[in-house]
């Protein structure tokens, strides 16, 4: 009987030494960790570096748990500066603009308007003063024109909407006066959907921007590159080149922010953006986007809107009607074709030329 008693003393001292062991080492420790969790919830993401002891799983887990916390807020404070730097860029931009129109535009408008002034004075008195005014006020006219035309051509330049990609690139090349910008085209030239062609036109936008403000390039090249499923936009230029970032967070954390939204729009579009320079031996930066089949034709074709022949392999998009494919040249003829289409097959273009 007292070595049964004593057994079940034994166990007992046991159980309750057990209890005790889980009680600190694993159940205190796991409220610890469970209140960090809320505090974390709640948004202090700094929650887990403290400790919470327990046994050597539980600082693992709160360890983990730390770390991809800190990835959070890494996160969370690169999208804030971010956030804030593309605030700045609006800002700064609309200053441009508005100084730009202030200094240049307002201007010129008053100068225009006080010498429409003076010849309506002296038209009747001194009619070849007069004519000398109003020719000098058309002169005025057009140099404010011009600039306009430079200003939104910068914001968003009209031939990339209605001639395509490259005449885009070539007008920024040729806009360009302290450095030799050069295009040049490889593969078939087509015309593309048009945010991935707002994407390449802004990507060699900004690398230009960076090689001349930064860099201080006195040559840049830029390259596109048509193939069946893909469009490789290159531009490369001799500058002093830079120490590229490990990452995108790194480019943010650096300031890099316009190349921070270049990744962020080729991303968008399933693409890769590569970037490589050394100090002293210029930068070049590599944008692929994905192409979707068009079902490209094999043959020369005619544009059942416009009527324009289109080259094989050449086609903007394709459109499939009453088991029928129709190409096109760009993205209207496209849009006017599938609003109505009977409208222009009842035009009768024949759908396949010979080749000539």
């Amino acid at each position: 009987m007292n070595d049964w008693l004593h057994v079940v003393i034994t166990i007992l001292a046991l159980l309750l030494v057990t209890n005790i062991w889980l009680i600190y080492r694993v159940l205190n420790p796991l409220q610890r960790l469970a209140s960090q969790t809320t505090d974390v919830a709640q948004g202090n993401l700094v929650a887990f570096n403290q400790p919470c002891g327990g046994i050597p799983e539980i600082g693992i887990l709160r360890r983990t748990m730390a770390s991809m916390a800190g990835h959070v807020r890494r996160t969370h404070e690169d999208e804030t500066a971010y956030r804030y730097a593309l605030t700045d860029g609006q800002e700064t931009e609309r200053a441009r603009i508005a100084h730009e129109l202030h200094d240049d535009t307002v201007q010129s408008l008053v100068a225009i308007a006080q010498s429409i002034d003076l010849a309506s004075n002296w038209i009747q008195r001194d009619p070849a003063r007069a004519a000398g005014m109003l020719k000098m006020a058309r002169t005025q006219a057009v140099e404010t024109v011009e600039g306009l035309r430079r200003l939104i051509a910068d914001l968003r330049p009209p031939a990339l909407e209605e001639l395509g990609l490259i005449p885009a690139l070539q007008m920024l090349a040729e806009n360009e006066v302290d450095t030799d910008v050069s295009v040049k085209v490889l593969g078939n030239e087509r015309r593309l959907d048009e945010e991935w062609e707002l994407t390449l036109f802004r990507a060699a936008q900004e690398a230009v921007r960076n090689a001349q403000r930064h860099g201080h390039a006195k040559t840049i090249t830029i390259a596109a590159d048509y193939q069946p499923d893909e469009i490789r936009l290159t531009v490369a230029d001799d500058g002093v080149g830079f120490q590229v970032p490990d990452c995108v967070d790194c480019m943010a954390k650096k300031g890099h922010f316009g190349l921070v939204g270049i990744h962020e729009r080729v991303q968008h579009l399933k693409g890769t953006v590569k970037i490589s320079s050394r100090p002293n031996q210029g930068a070049e930066m590599i944008v692929t986007l994905p192409l979707s089949d068009l079902g490209q034709p094999s043959e020369t074709v005619r544009d059942p809107v416009c009527g324009v022949l289109i080259a094989p392999q050449q086609a903007y998009g394709s459109v499939i009607h009453r088991d029928e494919t129709y190409y096109f040249c760009c993205p209207v003829c496209q849009g006017a074709f599938q609003k109505d289409p009977d409208v222009y097959l009842n035009q009768l273009h024949p759908k396949t030329l010979p080749a000539s």
